[in-house]
């Protein structure tokens, strides 16, 4: 295909999802199944285009839009074709599109330059030196940018609304929420590196199961396969691939051996840190993989009860247990209600451990999702705070005198994090923090708990950490005296 009909794809697909609730995934999947003529390498490149200029959205947009004032676009429709340009030109500088990685001779230009050219051409109709006009004030709108964000961090300093607002562009993150969480305390360059690590494309975790395999056996197998990849950095069960790969012919997939599962998610089971013979309820258990990860630490030796209330996502914990050999989990269906409430009543304080990883905003996972930053609003984190301390509620009446109970999120909001923690300990005093030390491996609390080894609450930063963003807070319920 040539290089101009990628653009055109690409800004077909972002057109629709900067309008859409449904996930980028789903939308593309159907894009591409309806357009069976467009080949594997064009998909590849066009979906690399749409992902990453969707995690930069604000910030090419608006460098766009100063280009197309300065130089009128001759054609009627130049949106959002001039915005999938413009990210073609800056995104290997902003490190979230490296155009010659994805380029290939069957597109019909040598290199990124011509190919830009041409696009200015034929999608926004601008001759040559009404081009590289163009082009030039895509970099200079850039460049001003960066040097306003870096007086802003030097000063930690938005209140000036033209700061705020370069600086939200720089961070490539809605106004709203730089402007809150640098009035929660933080400074203007953790702000700016947290946001910078979500342009990027997100690793690829997966997990061995220790119980048929051995990490460096897995690797070297992967390897065989010419799949990229290495030992994760803090989960003993990690292993992390730069970019996604089809795993699932492998017979290392097939066989159980290894999941998917994202090195962050990893920890909040080993939070929860199973005996053998425990019974734990696994209060939102979703498609399963903190259900499975804790029957592999069990060795199949305990009880599992995993619930959720989308019943749709439980589908494929039944065939993931299967294929890794588990017969110690039980699914509870919270869809029937009634079933539900009565099939879990008995349980109540007889759980050694009860994880509740709550439905949360998803701002952990911008890099997999970014439309999630782009569609989320304050009044949709107060409102998902008050199902939050509902959930965890309801959940720790199912923790017995001395049990463990461990609150998690894939979100950067506070407000869905500690502040759900504080309120429901200040509820509920018959529960109190329990240092995640007495959970975690000791190589793991080397690696993270070194600032604070009495730690109970851990945040994973997808700046600091590499994997998603995550929260987890492990208590206990006191003992009875």
């Amino acid at each position: 295909m040539q290089f101009t009909s990628l653009i055109g794809h690409s800004a077909q697909l972002y057109h629709i999802l900067r309008k859409s609730h449904r996930t980028g995934e789903d939308i593309a999947s159907d894009y591409f199944r309806s357009r069976k003529y467009i080949g594997s390498k064009d998909r590849k490149f066009i979906s690399e285009l749409l992902f990453s200029s969707l995690r930069v959205a604000n910030l090419i947009e608006y460098c766009a839009k100063h280009a197309n004032t300065i130089v009128p676009i001759e054609l009627e429709q130049g949106y959002p074709y001039d915005v999938m340009i413009a990210h073609c030109m800056i995104g290997t500088t902003l490190k979230s599109f490296p155009i010659n990685n994805y380029l290939h001779p069957f597109f019909g230009v040598k290199d990124a330059d011509e190919g830009i050219m041409f696009a200015l051409e034929e999608k926004l109709g601008l001759q040559e030196e009404s081009a590289q006009t163009w082009k030039n004030e895509i970099w200079s709108m850039y460049e001003q940018i960066c040097n306003q964000t870096h007086r802003i961090i030097e000063q930690n300093d938005i209140q000036d609304e033209q700061d705020a607002l370069m600086f939200s562009l720089y961070c490539a993150m809605p106004l709203w929420i730089v402007q809150h969480w640098h009035e929660q305390g933080t400074s203007c360059s953790a702000i700016a590196e947290l946001c910078k690590s979500l342009h990027a494309v997100a690793p690829v975790g997966l997990r061995i199961n220790a119980e048929m395999i051995e990490r460096s056996v897995a690797i070297e197998i992967l390897h065989e396969e010419h799949i990229p990849c290495k030992a994760g950095a803090y989960s003993p069960y990690a292993i992390i691939m730069p970019e996604r790969i089809p795993l699932t012919h492998l017979d290392l997939f097939l066989s159980g051996a290894i999941e998917v599962q994202d090195e962050g998610s990893q920890l909040i089971s080993l939070a929860v840190s199973p005996k053998e013979h425990w019974r734990i309820l696994d209060y939102c258990a979703g498609a399963g993989g903190k259900s499975l990860h804790m029957a592999m630490l069990q060795h199949d030796q305990g009880e599992i009860l995993s619930t959720d209330i989308d019943y749709s996502r439980m589908r494929e914990i039944r065939n993931r247990a299967e294929r890794a050999g588990y017969f110690s989990i039980r699914i509870i269906p919270m869809h029937l209600k009634n079933h539900a409430k009565s099939a879990l009543m008995q349980y109540a304080q007889t759980c050694d451990g009860v994880l509740v990883d709550a439905p949360c905003t998803g701002m952990g996972t911008v890099r997999r999702s970014p439309n999630i930053k782009w569609n989320l609003k304050k009044k949709h984190v107060e409102s998902i705070q008050r199902t939050q301390l509902e959930i965890l509620t309801k959940a720790s009446a199912y923790v017995k005198p001395g049990g463990v109970l461990v609150y998690a999120t894939c979100s950067l909001m506070q407000e869905e994090n500690e502040e759900i923690v504080k309120r429901f300990l200040m509820d509920n005093d018959a529960f109190a923090l329990d240092p995640l030390m007495h959970a975690f491996p000791k190589e793991v609390s080397d690696a993270l708990l070194s600032d604070d080894p009495n730690a109970a609450m851990l945040s994973m930063n997808p700046a600091k950490h590499g994997s998603d963003g995550f929260y987890m807070c492990r208590m206990i319920r006191k003992p009875i005296e």
